[in-house]
């Protein structure tokens, strides 16, 4: 018999050898590391009300696990609680048996009864998880530049961050989640893990008092054999105002005598326009003669679990200004209750799901690509040019742009 259930206090040392063994590579099989592996598991499922781990039993044995999180999200300016999934892991003896399979969809119905419409992931495959629906997120670009490259304002309101300016750290990031589609609320959890990191500098633009962006980074060795060239990582760069973000951009301007390259991974698209040089240091050419500045990545993938719910929780935003009556079809071979037709009236682009009507026009799409689609991603013209939407007047195409349509694609610093 198998069953989805959450792991107890008893089967933490099974929990811990299924996720050493799956992930080798974060080196969780010596006896230090597994320990606090295992303290970790030990005090998420004893005092955190927000991450549960759960796992696949067969016959009572524990053959999969995996870890459940509670995030309210910002989508489209509607704060939604979402549902996220990680360390999806497979004893080795049980791979190939769908135990991963089985796990999805236990977390897939269970966070749907729970009248969650949106859940999102980090894929070790990408295609494995859009075979089960998942659809692909917005992409980040990795930057590695000369700090030289950056402007310079000045950085007279640059300070140092640390635990006693938690609360007001707390409150700029969720002042700037307020406004950004995709962002998740932060918990003070982790706060306490980006703040307690001994690795982790943190400075941030304070005026009047108040914290109105931040930077978070840590040095990188940049030569084996010179310890005194180094890099910079930034982990996290969230600003309020261009001020706040021409004044951290300027102190990292400042470590150009220490540092030899800036590496920066971000979503915004027009970086490159603010450097000087945006050249990675490969000095590779892309034919004809493009200069190669970043590498590009796919990474958080979402996933709509309720199709006709989504739009009831959306209710009040507006997806464009358009008046129109859609008719969707949605294919969902995982998740069989999701698939279906639905007639979603827009009025004044407000949704409202609607009895049978004559419809606008008739859409049919998988939910991966419905999923990419309703949150910016991509836009309907794209999915219709690539085969991966269909519909029954194409001249209505214009329309569905619009609904869709997006100032900024979901943006997430969350990791799990």
């Amino acid at each position: 018999m198998e069953e989805i259930r959450p792991v107890s206090i008893d089967d933490i040392d099974e929990v811990v050898r299924i996720a050493a063994m799956s992930y080798p590579g974060s080196n969780l099989l010596g006896t230090e590391s597994r320990q606090r592996f295992a303290e970790r598991v030990r005090e998420t499922i004893e005092n955190d009300p927000h991450v549960s781990y759960h796992g696949c039993y067969r016959d009572g044995q524990l053959v999969g696990i995996m870890k459940w999180y509670d995030f309210p999200m910002n989508v489209h300016g509607t704060p939604l609680l979402t549902g996220g999934i990680g360390l999806v892991a497979v004893d080795l003896l049980h791979k190939k048996e769908k135990v991963a399979m089985s796990m999805l969809q236990g977390f897939l119905s269970s966070y749907r009864e729970r009248g969650i419409s949106l859940v999102s992931l980090y894929p070790f495959r990408v295609d494995f998880y859009k075979q089960m629906g998942f659809g692909i997120g917005t992409k980040v670009h990795q930057y590695k530049f000369k700090p030289s490259s950056l402007p310079f304002v000045g950085k007279d309101k640059i300070v140092y961050i640390g635990k006693e300016d938690k609360e007001e750290l707390s409150a700029c990031y969720h002042r700037i989640a307020r406004h950004t589609h995709g962002m998740i609320k932060r918990t003070d959890r982790e706060w306490d893990r980006l703040l307690d990191s001994p690795e982790m500098i943190t400075v941030g633009y304070k005026k009047e008092g108040r914290i109105g962006g931040y930077l978070a980074f840590q040095f990188q060795s940049a030569h084996e054999k010179n310890k005194l060239v180094n890099n910079i990582e930034v982990r996290e760069l969230q600003y309020e105002s261009r001020e706040a973000l021409a004044q951290l951009l300027s102190f990292l301007r400042s470590q150009a005598d220490q540092i030899q390259r800036i590496e920066f991974t971000t979503p915004d698209e027009d970086f490159h326009l603010l450097l000087s040089d945006p050249g990675n240091g490969t000095d590779s050419l892309l034919w004809s003669i493009y200069h190669e500045s970043h590498v590009s990545g796919i990474g958080l993938m979402y996933r709509i679990i309720d199709v006709p719910g989504f739009f009831r929780q959306l209710s009040h935003h507006r997806f464009g200004s358009e008046t129109v009556n859609v008719k969707l079809t949605i294919r969902d071979s995982f998740l069989p209750e999701n698939e279906g037709t639905w007639l979603i009236k827009f009025v004044d682009g407000r949704p409202e799901v609607g009895e049978a009507a004559e419809s606008d026009v008739s859409v049919q799409l998988d939910i991966s690509d419905f999923s990419s689609l309703v949150m910016g991603v991509v836009t309907a013209r794209k999915l219709y040019q690539y085969g991966q939407l269909e519909l029954d007047a194409p001249e209505k195409l214009p329309i569905l742009d619009r609904l869709f349509a997006v100032s900024e694609k979901p943006r997430s610093v969350t990791t799990f």
